[in-house]
């Protein structure tokens, strides 16, 4: 069973995310929620509908950074500062992270700062949301199904496909399917992991396994906690006094659909979060 069914409704146009005191969001429904790459002109562009409102679009041609551009699609003139931010999906704990900010001109916001961050983000599962001072609406952009488009992306721009390894604060390591041991190359991985936080110095680590929708639930979810444990032993050869936190989710949350090989691949994960002092106080 997929269990986006179970979230349906729960992070659509008007519907409360977040705590239990947050505003209403625009936002597409998780199960809808998708993104779209292709060419235009000279340009890559990856896009995603938010809600029934407005349009983001991430854009590049060659070797330039990418840039957001969001047209605001419904009725109301919209204007003033507006911020861009990393945000957890609505099962994460974990603070937000502002990225940059931007003005509406003429129905639209342009962000051209901290994009590669903002895509690594999306690439990790966290989300993108927009908020703007005295506005109680935010513009949520989540990371359903955005891996494969993301993919795309990339190779329209000679990248290669998107694997998300270590972006300094968090590693995501994939599996092939029903593996529940690691590999030589995880563990080098996970070496040179354990090399680099040492001089960090975290308060914790933060370890959310996921698995294919191959199995069943109650599989998926065993197998993708012996994945995290695993990990968690490593590291704690390493670090045995480092707390680690582990959730596991199973076939839940998907970053991107399960009908290829490809897709099931990005799914099985484990995605290793650094927690700083100040995040953990």
């Amino acid at each position: 069973m997929n269990n986006l069914a179970r979230l349906k409704g729960m992070a659509c146009l008007g519907v409360m995310l977040g705590s239990s005191g947050a505003s209403a969001d625009y936002v597409t429904e998780l199960d809808k929620a998708a993104w779209h790459a292709e060419r235009k002109a000279s340009r890559c562009v990856l896009e995603h509908r938010i809600g029934q409102v407005a349009m983001a679009r991430f854009s590049a041609s060659g070797k330039d950074h990418p840039v957001l551009t969001i047209d605001w699609q419904a009725r109301g003139i919209q204007g003033g500062l507006a911020t861009l931010a990393v945000v957890p999906a609505p099962w994460q704990q974990i603070p937000e992270q502002p990225l940059t900010q931007s003005h509406w001109q003429r129905q639209q916001l342009h962000f051209n700062q901290q994009m590669p961050e903002a895509l690594n983000a999306l690439a990790n599962g966290r989300w993108l949301a927009t908020s703007e001072s005295g506005n109680p609406h935010r513009m949520v952009m989540p990371s359903i199904y955005f891996q494969q488009a993301y993919s795309e992306f990339r190779r329209c721009l000679g990248l290669g496909s998107a694997e998300p390894t270590f972006n300094g604060e968090r590693l995501t390591l994939h599996f092939q399917g029903g593996a529940r041991v690691l590999s030589d190359g995880q563990r080098q991985q996970l070496a040179a992991f354990a090399a680099h936080i040492r001089k960090m110095q975290p308060a914790s680590l933060l370890l959310e396994s996921y698995t294919d929708n191959s199995g069943s639930d109650a599989l998926n979810l065993k197998l993708s906690r012996q994945r995290a444990e695993q990990i968690a032993d490593l590291l704690r050869h390493y670090h045995p006094t480092l707390p680690m936190s582990i959730r596991a989710f199973g076939e839940a949350h998907p970053v991107t659909d399960n009908t290829t090989p490809a897709g099931r691949y990005q799914n099985r994960r484990v995605v290793i979060s650094i927690i700083k002092a100040e995040q953990a106080s």
